[in-house]
């Protein structure tokens, strides 16, 4: 086991690296993204508590990209599995390198995923990972709403306390 500091390096570098190679290669470069996901789990200190946030975190991301490609705010030119390994991987990121948003108030989790959570989609739009029929400025509009939602969303599942939340919630 590495030590904490180093694991959350490797965590920032995995979830890079799982992102470049998304949006530049595509699906060519999936056995990377899964091998630094595995990798992942056989250095984790809680690969339970990992695995459950992971599946809630990227179910949520997953379908909120999902419904974007349905509505017609994304094209790509196939299916991305490479998305859905980002998706796992960005999961696990928020428990250890993007764990201090934690520590942010909520109204700036929502600042940052509105603004960097729409910027990633536009990037990979400019690297021709994804294709934007509405225009840049729509686009920009909808993630902004969404992703000012949805990370702090994100967030909160990541904390893991989210079954004590909804237990204390049909007490009061």
């Amino acid at each position: 086991m590495p030590n904490p500091k180093l694991f959350i390096i490797l965590n920032a570098l995995s979830f890079q690296l799982v992102w470049w190679a998304g949006v530049l290669a595509g699906n060519q470069l999936l056995l990377l993204s899964i091998l630094l996901i595995i990798g992942h789990f056989l250095l984790s200190q809680s690969p339970s508590q990992d695995a459950n946030i992971m599946c809630l975190c990227a179910l949520l991301g997953m379908t909120v990209d999902t419904l974007l490609t349905w509505s017609g705010l994304f094209v790509f030119a196939q299916t991305p599995y490479w998305l859905a390994l980002l998706w796992l991987i960005f999961s696990l990121s928020l428990k250890y390198s993007l764990v201090f948003f934690q520590r942010i108030h909520i109204i700036g989790q929502a600042l940052f995923g509105g603004i960097f959570g729409t910027l990633s989609y536009i990037a990979g739009a400019e690297f021709g990972a994804v294709d934007l029929p509405y225009g840049l400025w729509v686009t920009v509009g909808v993630l902004a709403v969404i992703w000012s939602v949805l990370f702090p969303v994100l967030l909160f599942v990541s904390r893991g306390d989210y079954a004590t939340f909804f237990v204390q919630g049909t007490r009061q």
